[in-house]
């Protein structure tokens, strides 16, 4: 596969994971916030966004494997052949696993799946954190500072990725249910929407993250 498809593809990826977020963060609040729909509108709605948000898990496990691919063919990460068959076999099992814990997540099986999904993310994100931190301190195994520095802040953006889960797993626990069951308050509201505005802060750190990483594939500064 050429240079510029990768790169043609890794770009598109990148637009799509940001507009996907611009799209929900808008979507939440219109939901936290509606007066004038019930509580199974605002929770058919709620669903929906759901569905939505996997465009953001789409864009996130497709960059991985395009970045090291541009990484590889400009002589920067030594992988290559059977090792990079392995790189993209691995995250089409990601891939799947990911859209796995989303059809399940109502079944009885859901709360398991999601605990898996929260423990594999722990150690990519060490990964990723760790090797882009050890190649700015000593050069390898990623040989440029531009590139160690995209590794290091795509750990940040998963990191902002559970943050922003994590509010929504509080919002399941507090308000969701008492809307669900058409008996929310404003107290109820009240939290759904002071929920949803810190997971929006987790967001905007995510874009400033996504942007930098595109700055630096972009300038590809020394």
């Amino acid at each position: 596969m050429s240079y510029s498809l990768v790169l043609w593809a890794h770009v598109l990826v990148m637009g799509y994971w940001l507009g996907s977020e611009l799209v929900i963060n808008a979507l939440t609040h219109y939901i936290a916030r509606t007066t004038t729909l019930s509580g199974v509108e605002r929770m058919r709605l709620w669903d929906f966004l759901l569905d939505v948000d996997q465009h953001v898990r789409n864009a996130m496990i497709m960059s991985v494997p395009l970045g090291f691919t541009l990484a590889a063919q400009l002589g920067l990460v030594p992988i290559e052949g059977a090792w990079m068959w392995a790189l993209w076999i691995v995250s089409a099992i990601w891939f799947w696993f990911m859209w796995m814990v989303h059809w399940r997540r109502k079944s009885p099986s859901g709360p398991t799946w999601a605990k898996w999904d929260w423990r594999f993310r722990y150690p990519l994100i060490t990964f990723f954190a760790g090797s882009g931190a050890l190649s700015l301190a000593t050069g390898w195994p990623y040989p440029t500072p531009w590139l160690a520095g995209k590794v290091l802040l795509f750990a940040g953006a998963m990191v902002c990725g559970i943050f922003v889960r994590y509010y929504i797993r509080e919002a399941y626990r507090s308000a969701l249910p008492a809307i669900s069951a058409e008996r929310a308050t404003d107290k109820d509201n009240a939290e759904f929407q002071l929920l949803m505005v810190k997971g929006t802060w987790a967001l905007v750190v995510l874009w400033v993250l996504l942007f930098t990483i595109g700055a630096l594939g972009a300038l590809k500064p020394s």
